[in-house]
C-alpha cells in the first residue's frame, strides 16, 4: 500500500514443475466477507481465511531455462496470470540456484535497471 512495484521477480519457478495444480491466493475473507486491510484485532486476524484460485501445472522441467520462450506454455500462462492480477510485469524469473539459471525478460523494467 505504501511502496509501488515496477517489476516482479519470481524465484524458484522450478519448484512448481511437478504440481498438478498451482494454488494462487486471490483474496482474504473474515466471516465470509472480503477484507482489503489487515484486521485490527488478533481475534479477527485468527479468523482470516485465504481464497485460492487453482491454475493448471505444467508437469515438465523448467530447471535451468534461461530463455522465456523455452518455458512450457502453462508456465508462461502462470506468469501472465500473475502479471494480470497484480498489474505489474514479471521482469525476472529464476529457474535454479545459479545466476545462469535466470531469465531477464526483454524490454522489462528489470532489464532497464540492469542496463
Amino acid at each position: 500500500m505504501i511502496n509501488g512495484f515496477d517489476s516482479l521477480v519470481i524465484t524458484k519457478l522450478d519448484v512448481l514443475d511437478e504440481l498438478e495444480q498451482i494454488p494462487v491466493c486471490v483474496d482474504y475473507q473474515v466471516d465470509g466477507k472480503s477484507v482489503a486491510d489487515m484486521p485490527p484485532s488478533s481475534d479477527d486476524l485468527a479468523k482470516v481465511q485465504p481464497v485460492y484460485e487453482c491454475l493448471p501445472g505444467w508437469n515438465s522441467s523448467t530447471f535451468g531455462i534461461s530463455d522465456y520462450d523455452q518455458l512450457p506454455g502453462r508456465a508462461r500462462d502462470y506468469l501472465h496470470y500473475l502479471e494480470k492480477v497484480t498489474g505489474v510485469e514479471v521482469g525476472c524469473i529464476s529457474t535454479g540456484p545459479e545466476r545462469t539459471q535466470t531469465i531477464i525478460r526483454k524490454g522489462s523494467r528489470f532489464e532497464q535497471l540492469l542496463g
